[in-house]
């Protein structure tokens, strides 16, 4: 099954209202082009057949082959056909035949004014079609090949006469009438323009819409050819004329860019809150532990208490009970350290966390060898010791200064 992004949709004007097309099914038949383009699924792109009436459409035989050429010369007729700018028209042709030098080429243009009257629906809807061609052009494509047609048929209560040529359409003409006795006055001066138009007149069959009723004997007056009944017209897929006016397609692409945006807004929202419920799992996950942490701290807090008690004790007992810490052990480890009679110390003081000396050395330098003694001793040196340069005396010796933490 198709999803809606495959199929085809369409919406076609009928005699009355508006017809949605999926492929090559007719869904449904409403009376407003809003209420046709409110049943297209949503994300669906669609084609527009439009009506002939706001088309101005010709036939025209010009001196060129290229299509390039045939562009310009176009542009220049829509130009003089309506009075507005180049920006302000849109328009399409197709080549219906060629010679050496020229071409005959079918052409439908239309000013942008006139085209205002579906903006509004696109509008309301934000909606735009992707293709737009004239509803004559389907109706061509419903012919027979190979033949040349002569078509009557009504959209949006117009009754429109084409002559099809190899399923292509020659020459339109959107009629005044829109009744039996309006036809009768109206369609055989339009038959004399054939030929001056130069259209071909004879027809391999006529093709009349269910709507239109009672034209027979009229149409036998003009052309011999055998009256048929219009089949339902079924959009074709592709139709070589494509009048889809810059600003609908502008309307369209911006607002595709705006879906676009929204979605990656959207996605980068997603993200955003993805990493916001991360945070918030692993902030509860550090509360959880942090309360845990807690917990256990608190019960071992009566111990950490106990150990900081005995460590506090056995700090302030330190100087009894570990040997480093007596007074004779370390006045014996620091005359130990003597480099000679030549020093001697004269104050020794201990305090808990802390000793001091003071000495005399003949000079400064034996004083700071006496220094670097004590640093280097094993079981000295594993503690804090500093001094301050030595002073020297009145007797030309070198006191110095010496405090330890064990």
């Amino acid at each position: 099954m198709k999803r809606p992004s495959d199929a085809l949709f369409s919406l076609t004007p009928q005699a009355e209202g508006w017809a949605v097309w999926r492929d090559a099914q007719r869904q449904h038949i409403v009376p407003t082009l809003a209420e046709a383009l409110a049943l297209l699924p949503g994300g669906s792109v669609f084609e527009f057949a439009i009506p002939c009436y706001p088309l101005i459409i010709e036939r025209l035989r010009l001196p060129a082959t290229e299509r390039e050429d045939l562009a310009g010369m176009m542009q220049l007729q829509w130009e003089k056909a309506l009075p507005f700018t180049p920006e302000e028209i849109v328009g399409a042709f197709m080549v219906l035949g060629s010679t050496d030098d020229e071409s005959v080429v079918w052409s439908a243009a239309a000013a942008l004014d006139t085209l205002a009257e579906f903006d509004e629906t696109w509008s309301k809807a934000n909606r735009w079609p992707q293709r737009v061609a004239p509803y004559v052009c389907h109706v061509a494509a419903s012919c027979p090949a190979g033949e040349t047609v002569l078509v009557l048929y009504v959209e949006q209560r117009h009754w429109v006469v084409a002559v099809v040529e190899d399923r292509r359409p020659g020459w339109v003409q959107v009629m005044s009438a829109s009744d039996v006795a309006g036809f009768a006055t109206e369609f055989p001066s339009l038959v004399l323009t054939l030929g001056l138009d130069d259209v071909p007149s004879e027809f391999a069959r006529v093709v009349v819409a269910p709507e239109i009723v009672g034209c027979e004997d009229i149409l036998r007056s003009v052309t011999p050819a055998p009256i048929e009944a219009l089949p339902l017209i079924t959009p074709v897929a592709k139709v070589d004329i494509d009048l889809l006016p810059p600003h609908w397609q502008a309307s369209a692409q911006q607002h595709q860019q705006g879906k676009t945006w929204r979605k990656r807004a959207l996605a980068v929202a997603a993200v955003y809150l993805v990493f916001v419920v991360a945070g918030i799992v692993d902030l509860l996950v550090l509360q959880h532990q942090s309360s845990r942490l807690e917990s256990e701290l608190k019960a071992q807090r009566p111990a950490l208490s106990l150990l900081q008690t005995r460590q506090a004790r056995f700090t302030s007992l330190a100087p009894a009970i570990d040997p480093h810490h007596y007074a004779i052990e370390l006045l014996f480890l620091l005359n130990r350290c003597l480099p000679g009679e030549s020093v001697r110390l004269t104050e020794f003081d201990q305090m808990p966390q802390e000793w001091r000396v003071v000495g005399e050395a003949a000079s400064a330098s034996q004083a700071i060898d006496y220094l670097s003694r004590l640093k280097r001793d094993p079981d000295l040196g594993a503690g804090d010791i500093t001094a301050d340069p030595p002073r020297l005396l009145a007797n030309e010796k070198a006191q110095f200064q010496v405090i330890g933490k064990p």
